[in-house]
């Protein structure tokens, strides 16, 4: 019986469909993957790209959600996270794009959506430019990642003038911050925001998470059937099983959205408005034979990617001259770059888009 609002959050977290494991042979040498295959097995199926801490784990609140919506979700664990096989920085954006058709074909899912939070923009711009072929057109965009170069952000300019050899550790230094001084289910933005804040500010956007997060849950709550305590329970768990496997390629996640080293080519992303017009079109310059639908959901108050950040987005969608994109873009009150991603009112209009399959 498949995982559902009745199941405890360790029988939960502890089900097959969140451990799974296969083994492709790429033009980069055998590559293992891990995965959550979760959600409702049999629906139309979304791909979850987190963010710089990339682990399968960050789909579990998401879970119940797209069960009762009738939607399929898959969350990778990118290179070095998990068990999935640790690649050499400046291939980590080739080997993704080598790796996702196969393992679409694998499970036998012939077209899949695109969903992405933070850095995971980075691959979900990549994905939709040279695996057309088995993405669909509508994808969604949640705190989109921007190059400090354009989103301006003072703390992310100054992490840039740190050398490539202390990221080599960073996968260890958030593992505090996040299991034992505030536990929350943070991808990328909690945990730089929390290593690099005072005591004051860091105290006081832990109560901003917290009333966010549980303005959630009693929503989850009312309408699904789950517990305040055991979605507590389920984060908890989550965050622990995170980090208690393997994490090193944070490390090189770190370094690609610095642009540092190796990790300065961003592929099609790195030419932001040669990626949005290539998208534009029809026929081989777009999807489906009619370009493509974006979707993007900004958190109120974002201190990563900031106001400059998001005008950059914006602008770069709605180019003048570009055809065949549509892009819509609303800002989710309460907000932060990583709360963001576990608004249940934000997961419950993408999912019901792609369960209804309405202009995908």
């Amino acid at each position: 019986m498949p995982p559902s609002s009745t199941t405890p959050p360790l029988a939960l977290i502890s089900s097959p469909r969140f451990h799974r494991r296969t083994t492709l042979s790429t033009a980069h040498g055998p590559l293992t993957i891990s995965f959550a295959d979760i959600g409702c097995a049999t629906g139309p199926a979304l791909l979850f790209l987190p963010g710089m801490f990339a682990s399968r784990y960050l789909g579990t609140p998401m879970h119940i959600l797209a069960e009762r919506a009738g939607v399929r979700l898959l969350v990778i664990d990118r290179p070095g996270m998990g068990t999935s096989t640790d690649v050499p920085l400046a291939q980590r954006i080739d080997v993704w794009v080598d790796m996702l058709p196969q393992l679409l074909g694998q499970l036998d899912i012939p077209r899949v959506s695109l969903v992405a939070h933070s850095a995971g923009a980075i691959y979900l711009l990549n994905t939709l430019v040279r695996c057309r072929a088995v993405v669909r057109p509508a994808v969604f965009f949640l705190a989109p990642w921007v190059d400090p170069a354009h989103s301006r952000v003072t703390a992310m300019q100054i992490a840039q003038y740190l050398p490539i050899k202390a990221f080599s550790m960073w996968h260890h230094i958030p593992r505090f911050f996040v299991t034992q001084a505030s536990p929350v289910l943070a991808s990328s933005g909690a945990v730089m925001r929390r290593v690099s804040s005072s005591r004051a500010s860091t105290s006081q956007t832990g109560e901003e998470d917290r009333t966010f997060l549980d303005a959630n849950w009693r929503r989850v709550e009312r309408d699904y059937g789950v517990s305040r305590e055991e979605s507590a329970e389920l984060t908890r768990l989550a965050v622990n099983s995170m980090f208690a496997e393997n994490t090193v390629g944070a490390n090189s996640e770190a370094l690609q959205c610095l642009r540092k080293g190796d990790g300065a080519d961003w592929g099609v992303y790195s030419d932001y408005g040669s990626c949005v017009r290539a998208l534009g079109g029809s026929g081989q310059a777009g999807l489906a034979g009619g370009g493509v639908i974006s979707r993007t959901y900004f958190a109120a108050q974002d201190a990563l990617v900031g106001s400059r950040g998001q005008r950059y987005f914006e602008e770069g969608w709605k180019a003048q001259g570009v055809q065949g994109v549509e892009f819509f873009s609303r800002v989710i009150d309460g907000t932060d770059h990583d709360t963001v991603i576990q608004s249940v009112e934000v997961w419950e209009e993408i999912l019901t888009l792609v369960a209804e399959d309405s202009g995908l």
